[in-house]
C-alpha cells in the first residue's frame, strides 16, 4: 500500500493533479478540496494516498488531509458507493460535514450531494456510523445549524471551499455560545473577514 506521495506539483486540475516524484509523474485522482488547498504549480507537497487496481488498471487517489483519506477509505467499502462517487462527496462536503452529518443523522444534509438519494444518504448515516467511531467533527455545536448555510453564503460570496470552512470554525469557536439566528452568525462571521 501507498501511504503517501511526496514530490514537485507538476499540474493541477479541479479533480486531478500531477506529482513529480524522483523523475517519475504520478496522476492521482483528488476531491475538490485537495485541489483547491494545494499551492502554486512547482511546489512541493505531500498528498496521503489510496491505490486501487479497477479491471487491471492501477488508479491513484490523492488527499490532502488524513481525514479525508480515512473518511474516501471507509467509504468505498459501502456497497454501492465507488470511489468516483466517493471523491464527490468529498468535494462537495468537509470531512467535519460528513463526521457531523453522520452522527447526527442528517440525510437530508448528505442529499444535497449530487448523485445521491435518499437510499444511498440512509446507507451512508447507517453503516458509517460504525466506522467512524473515534473520529469527531471540528466544528464545535455552538453554531447549532447554521455551519453548513454559512460555509455555503461564504463560497457564493467568492471565498475557497477550504477558506470558508476555517472562517466559520474560526467565528464559531470565538463567540463560544449558539448564536439566534443565521444572519446573526454571518454578520460576526463578516466583522472577521
Amino acid at each position: 500500500m501507498i501511504y503517501s506521495i511526496e514530490g514537485k506539483l507538476i499540474r493541477r486540475m479541479p479533480m486531478e493533479v500531477f506529482v513529480e516524484v524522483g523523475g517519475i509523474c504520478y496522476m492521482l485522482s483528488v476531491p475538490l478540496s485537495t485541489s483547491s488547498a494545494l499551492p502554486e504549480e512547482g511546489s512541493q507537497i505531500r498528498l496521503f494516498t489510496i491505490m486501487m487496481i479497477r479491471e487491471e488498471n492501477p488508479e491513484l487517489y490523492g488527499f490532502a488531509t488524513e481525514k479525508e483519506w480515512k473518511i474516501f477509505q471507509k467509504m468505498i467499502l459501502l456497497p454501492g458507493v465507488g470511489p468516483k462517487l466517493a471523491l464527490r462527496i468529498l468535494s462537495r462536503l468537509s470531512p467535519d460535514e460528513i463526521l457531523s452529518a453522520v452522527v447526527s443523522g442528517d440525510v437530508e444534509f448528505l442529499k444535497k450531494t449530487p448523485g445521491i438519494g435518499k437510499k444511498t444518504a440512509e446507507r451512508l448515516v447507517l453503516e458509517l456510523k460504525d466506522h467512524l467511531k473515534g473520529m469527531e467533527p471540528i466544528i464545535e455545536d455552538v453554531s447549532g445549524n447554521f455551519v453548513s448555510e454559512a460555509i455555503e453564503a461564504l463560497t457564493v460570496l467568492g471565498y475557497r471551499r477550504n477558506d470558508a470552512q476555517q472562517i466559520v470554525r474560526r467565528t464559531a469557536s470565538e463567540i463560544g455560545k449558539k448564536p439566534e439566528s443565521l444572519e446573526s452568525f454571518l454578520r460576526e462571521i463578516l466583522k472577521r473577514v
